[in-house]
């Protein structure tokens, strides 16, 4: 079985002709990121024994397959190499275990993010089968007995869809979503998510003109944690200054008015700047680059506390040189490194 970012294939051999109950649950403890995540297994049979497939690396090691691997119950196992020519086998000496596993989700194979924001996970990709032709999460000899699947959201995503290829129950309490079937094999999941920050995203969008995204003057990007307004310092600014500009005030003003229709969300005002030293009568005002940004900073923040955004919701941060998005050996680099970035996030629930 291919699931969830791994190469491990789950799959049950079994000496005996007569069907033996399977039963298995799988659990994915998603992060904040909506895409890294933590999954437990367990698998319990009458069998004497597991196998757990891996589809066969170039130079890498059997037991380097294990590199995300927190917990293993039992260890007790064994590596077969040479049996299948495409896969390596670990062996596990009972028929019940447990794994917990750490990683992160595919972009190309299992999670694609579109441009409305929406996660779509799927464990399978419409082509690839394993052995036997099964595909998806399977197990063999015999089908699933039970499964158990379920996922577990950070509270900063909206669960939106799910759906399975093969009949069960799916039950949807609080933040968790799971699927219980019965008597099935080859399953493939739909799963459907999107932060919930996305209608923000849609908001500061009306608000800001395509002329100023095309100037880069403003840039707007959204992630699972929320929203990240990114503001030249020039369009903010006089140079070496942390006064506002009349444009910077009627930019920052749009920005305040759609934001202080919102109860629910956090917003992070960060200054950044170039590594270039500050000089001459400038360092009068601005000892160093950290005062600058903290100072540019800091204006905005009174400026959207003074036009209806709750103070209670605002921080200040300043970074000075220290996370450049661009080189500081040009001219054209160090203008986008000295910027404002105001990055909205869902506020936590007390």
């Amino acid at each position: 079985m291919k699931f969830l970012l791994t190469t491990l294939l789950y799959s049950c051999f079994l000496s005996s002709a007569q069907a033996l109950q399977v039963i298995s649950e799988k659990i994915i403890f998603l992060n904040g990121d909506g895409k890294n995540y933590v999954r437990y297994d367990t698998t319990r049979t009458s069998s004497p024994s597991y196998e757990i497939w891996f589809k066969k690396e170039n130079s890498l090691l059997p037991e380097q397959y294990l590199k995300d691997y927190l917990y293993i119950y039992p260890n007790d196992y064994k590596w077969d190499t040479t049996t299948h020519a495409a896969y390596d086998l670990m062996k596990i000496s009972s028929g019940n275990y447990a794994t917990l596993i750490q990683g992160e989700l595919h972009k190309k194979t299992e999670l694609n993010v579109g441009k409305d924001g929406v996660y779509t996970y799927t464990n399978w990709d419409g082509v690839t089968r394993m052995a036997d032709n099964h595909f998806g999460i399977w197990n063999k000899p015999d089908k699933f007995t039970q499964l158990v699947y379920a996922w577990v959201f950070p509270q900063n995503f909206n669960i939106i869809s799910y759906e399975a290829n093969r009949k069960g129950k799916w039950v949807k309490r609080n933040n968790t979503i799971t699927y219980y079937g019965e008597n099935v094999n080859d399953l493939v999941f739909v799963i459907k998510y999107q932060p919930k920050t996305n209608s923000m995203y849609k908001e500061l969008l009306k608000v800001i003109s395509d002329k100023e995204q095309a100037q880069e003057q403003i840039q707007l990007k959204q992630d699972a944690q929320g929203v990240k307004i990114t503001l030249a310092a020039t369009v903010l600014f006089p140079s070496g200054s942390s006064d506002l500009s009349k444009s910077g005030a009627a930019i920052l003003r749009r920005l305040s008015s759609a934001l202080s229709k919102r109860d629910d969300i956090n917003i992070v005002i960060e200054g950044h700047s170039d590594d270039v030293p500050i000089k001459n009568r400038l360092a009068r005002k601005f000892k160093t680059n950290w005062e600058l940004s903290s100072s540019r900073s800091l204006t905005v923040l009174h400026y959207m506390a003074d036009h209806g955004v709750q103070e209670s919701r605002l921080e200040s941060r300043a970074l000075g040189s220290l996370r450049p998005i661009a080189s500081n050996d040009t001219s054209q680099g160090r203008s986008k490194n000295r910027r404002i970035e105001i990055v909205v996030v869902s506020a936590k629930k007390q």
